[in-house]
C-alpha cells in the first residue's frame, strides 16, 4: 500500500519482554494481529497481517493510516479517547468497519481490541486482532440468495400443488421466477390447440404497447414461437441484431430474454414463459437447468388445471341439467341410501335436495325407516334390471311412477340405482276421464237405442191404461192399475234420463250467478228437506264473481247433489245438515290451474265406502241402497266436464260426503 508522509518514531515495542512461545503463537495465526503503541504507532505485526496490510513492522506505521478517510479513526481525539477509556476499562471490545488493503482495496473486517498492561496495571499500548470477513460476507450474500430463490421456488412450487384456476397459478409462478431470476418483466402465453397459437394469459411490468405486442404468436413465430415447436429452453443475452426476435418486438426495448416450454407429463408443451431483462445479461447454466425444471413444474400444473376446469365445466353441465330435470331423480346406494337428488324430487316432498341426503327410499316413498319387503330398489340390485312402480301418496292424494335402472361398474358389481319418479296424478285422472268419456260415449249409444225402443211400447201402454180409466170409472180406484199407472211414470222418467244422457246438447254459456243459482234449487227441494228433517247451512262469498255456464244445466247438477245428500242423511237418527259454501281462487292449483270459484255441498249422511269412490261418476253405478239409476252423478260429471270445470266426491274426515265443483270464472 501507498506509504503515507507521516512522521516515523521509533516507538518501544509494547511486546518486548513477551516469551518466545507467544510471539510464535501470534505470528502464526489465521487473523491479522497488531499491537500499538499509545502513539498509535504500529510495533508489532504478524504474518497475516503483513499479508493484508505490507510490511508493517519496517515502517512502525501510523495506524490511522489502515482506515479510509469517512471511518471514524481518522482523528488523533479519537484514539486518545479510546486510549483513555482502556486505562479504566480493561476488557476485550469488537466492532465491525472496514480498512485499507495492500492493493489499496477496501475489505470489511471485524476488529478486536485488548489493552496491553504492565506488572502495574499500566497501558502500554492495544492489540488489535482483525478477520477479514470479506468471504463471511460474500458466503452469507450467496446464501441469502440462495434462500431466496428457495423460498421463491417454494412459491413456485406450492402454486403448482394448491393452485388450480389457470390465471391465478400463471400470476403466482411469473411473480416467484422473476425474484428468484432478479429480472425485469416476464409473461405466460398459453397454447390455443384449435388454431395453434400462443395467447398471452399474464404479464407483469409490461406497458400497453408491449401487451400489445406480445398479446399472440404463431407456433414457430419468434424465440416464443420457437420455444413451443422445439419444447427446449431459448436463452438470448443480448437481443442486438438477433433475427430471432419476432418483428413485433423488434421495435422495443430490451437486452435480454430467456422463454421456457412449459411441458406436461407426455411431453406435449402447454405454454411458454418469457422472461426479459432492460439490458444485456448472461444465464449461468444454474438458471438455464433451474428455469428448465420450473417450466415442467409448471406444465404439469397447467396440464392438471386445464383438466380440472373441463371436469369441473363438464360436472356443472351435468350438475344443471340433472337439477333442471322436470322428474324427480335420485342417485341411491345398494341399500337404498340416497346419495344425491334434484331440485325437482326435492320439491315433490317440500325438502330442499340436502335434505334428502342420507335417508333411505322406503322413509322418502312410505314414510317407513325399514324397507318393504318387496322393495324395488331392491329388486333392482337383485334381478339387475330397471324397475317400474306405481305409489300413491295417501297424505298428498296423489300418484307417483318411480322407474328404477341398477348402475353397474366395469367389473359388473351394481354400485348403485338411478330412481326417476313422475308425478302421474293428473295423468292418471285424464285416463280415468278418457276411459269414462268412451264408456259414456258407449252407453249413450246404447241408452238411446233402449229408450227408442222402450218409449214406443211405453207410450202404448199408458195411453191404453189412460183409455180405460176413462172409460170404466171403476179402474180409478182399483189398486193394480194404479200401480201400473205410477210404474209407467216411472219407466218413463227412466226413459227420459236415458234421452237427456245420450243427447250431445252443448250448454248455452252465459253469466250465471251461482249463489243466486243455489237459492233458488234450495227453494225446489224445500218441501223435500223440510219432510226429511234436514237443517239448511248456508255460506255464501259475499262478492262471488259470474262464472260462463248454461243455468239449467247448472242446476240440475246442483239439484243432484243436494237429492243425493238428503237421501244420504234418511238412514241417520242425529240431526241431519247439509253444508252448502261458495268461495274464489284466483290462484291456481296443481288440479285447476285458471282462476275459478268453488261449490262445496257437504252432509253428515253415511258416506260411500272407500272400495265404491273410483266408480261414483260411472253411468248405473249407484250406492243407494234403496236403489236409483245411477245416471245422477253420471250426467252431473259430464257437464262439469263441459263447463271445463272440475267435479270432486270425496269423504268427510268425520262422516258423510264432501262434493266439490269448480268453474272456470267468466272471461269478458
Amino acid at each position: 500500500m501507498a506509504k503515507t508522509e507521516s512522521k516515523k518514531v521509533k516507538a518501544k515495542p509494547v511486546l518486548a519482554g513477551q516469551p518466545l512461545a507467544i510471539l510464535q503463537i501470534l505470528q502464526n495465526l489465521p487473523d491479522a494481529v497488531l499491537a500499538i503503541t499509545t502513539e498509535k504507532q504500529i510495533c508489532y505485526a504478524n504474518e497475516q497481517a503483513e499479508k493484508m496490510f505490507g510490511k508493517l513492522n519496517e515502517s512502525y506505521q501510523d495506524i490511522q493510516d489502515l482506515f479510509p478517510p469517512k471511518s471514524g479513526f481518522k482523528t488523533n481525539a479519537d484514539w486518545q479517547a479510546r486510549f483513555e477509556h482502556f486505562k479504566s476499562n480493561h476488557q476485550t471490545e469488537s466492532f465491525d468497519t472496514q480498512m485499507i488493503g495492500v492493493s489499496e482495496n477496501l475489505f470489511d473486517v471485524r476488529i478486536s481490541q485488548t489493552p496491553i498492561l504492565n506488572e502495574k496495571n499500566e497501558l502500554l499500548g492495544v492489540s488489535i486482532v482483525i478477520k477479514d470477513l470479506s468471504q463471511t460476507i460474500e458466503t452469507e450474500q450467496r446464501i441469502s440468495r440462495r434462500n431466496a430463490q428457495m423460498f421463491a421456488l417454494i412459491d413456485v412450487a406450492e402454486a403448482t400443488t394448491s393452485v388450480f384456476e389457470v390465471r391465478n397459478l400463471l400470476e403466482k409462478v411469473l411473480d416467484a421466477v422473476l425474484r428468484v431470476t432478479s429480472l425485469d418483466s416476464g409473461c405466460v402465453h398459453v397454447l390455443n390447440r384449435e388454431d395453434e397459437s400462443l395467447e398471452i394469459i399474464v404479464q407483469e411490468n409490461f406497458d400497453e404497447d408491449f401487451t400489445k405486442a406480445m398479446s399472440r404468436f404463431e407456433l414457430g413465430e419468434g424465440v416464443i414461437g420457437q420455444t413451443a415447436v422445439l419444447a427446449e429452453t431459448i436463452i438470448v443475452n443480448n437481443t442486438t441484431n438477433d433475427r430471432r426476435i419476432a418483428r413485433p418486438l423488434a421495435a422495443e426495448t430490451f437486452g435480454a430474454l430467456a422463454a421456457v416450454p412449459l411441458i406436461g407429463r407426455e411431453g406435449n408443451v402447454r405454454g411458454v414463459l418469457t422472461l426479459f431483462h432492460q439490458t444485456p445479461r448472461e444465464f449461468t447454466a444454474h438458471e438455464v437447468s433451474m428455469l428448465t425444471g420450473i417450466g415442467k413444474q409448471v406444465g404439469v400444473a397447467l396440464e392438471r388445471a386445464e383438466l380440472l376446469s373441463e371436469v369441473t365445466n363438464a360436472r356443472q353441465e351435468w350438475e344443471q341439467t340433472f337439477d333442471s330435470m322436470t322428474d324427480g331423480v335420485s342417485i341411491h346406494a345398494p341399500s337404498g341410501k340416497i346419495r344425491r337428488a334434484n331440485d325437482s324430487l326435492a320439491k315433490m316432498f317440500g325438502k330442499n335436495a340436502d335434505e334428502l341426503v342420507g335417508i333411505r327410499c322406503c322413509e322418502l316413498y312410505h314414510g317407513s325407516k325399514k324397507p318393504r319387503p318387496n322393495c324395488t330398489i331392491m329388486r333392482t340390485v337383485t334381478e339387475r334390471r330397471a324397475q317400474k312402480v306405481e305409489l300413491t301418496d295417501q297424505n298428498l292424494g296423489r300418484v307417483l311412477r318411480v322407474i328404477t335402472d341398477p348402475i353397474i361398474s366395469s367389473s359388473g358389481r351394481i354400485v348403485g340405482v338411478v330412481c326417476t319418479t313422475r308425478d302421474v296424478t293428473d295423468e292418471k285422472l285424464f285416463e280415468r276421464r278418457l276411459i269414462q268419456q268412451e264408456r259414456i260415449s258407449a252407453i249413450g249409444e246404447i241408452t238411446a237405442g233402449i229408450a227408442h225402443e222402450v218409449g214406443t211400447p211405453l207410450n202404448i201402454i199408458s195411453a191404453n191404461v189412460e183409455f180405460l180409466t176413462r172409460t170404466n170409472q171403476d179402474l180409478k180406484a182399483n189398486e193394480e192399475v194404479q200401480a201400473i199407472q205410477e210404474q209407467t211414470k216411472n219407466i218413463a222418467q227412466l226413459v227420459h234420463q236415458l234421452l237427456d244422457f245420450s243427447r250431445d246438447r252443448s250448454p248455452e254459456f252465459a253469466p250465471v250467478n251461482i249463489n243466486n243459482l243455489i237459492t233458488k234449487t234450495l227453494g225446489l227441494l224445500n218441501h223435500q228437506l223440510q219432510k226429511s228433517n234436514v237443517q239448511v247451512k248456508l255460506n255464501l262469498a259475499q262478492y262471488l264473481p259470474t262464472v260462463d255456464g248454461d243455468v239449467s244445466q247448472i242446476q240440475q247438477v246442483l239439484f243432484n247433489l243436494i237429492t243425493n245428500a238428503r237421501q244420504a242423511m234418511e238412514g241417520i237418527d242425529s240431526d241431519r245438515i247439509l253444508e252448502i259454501e261458495t268461495d274464489t281462487a284466483f290462484s291456481p292449483t296443481e288440479r285447476f290451474d285458471r282462476p275459478h270459484i268453488v261449490i262445496k255441498i257437504r252432509d253428515n249422511g253415511v258416506g260411500i265406502a272407500e272400495e265404491d269412490l273410483p266408480n261414483v261418476f260411472n253411468p248405473f253405478f249407484t250406492a243407494n241402497k234403496e236403489g236409483g239409476t245411477g245416471l245422477g252423478l253420471a250426467i252431473s260429471y259430464r257437464i262439469i266436464q263441459r263447463h271445463l270445470g272440475l267435479l270432486i266426491l270425496e269423504n268427510n274426515y268425520d262422516k258423510g260426503v264432501l262434493a266439490k265443483i269448480k268453474l272456470p270464472l267468466a272471461q269478458n
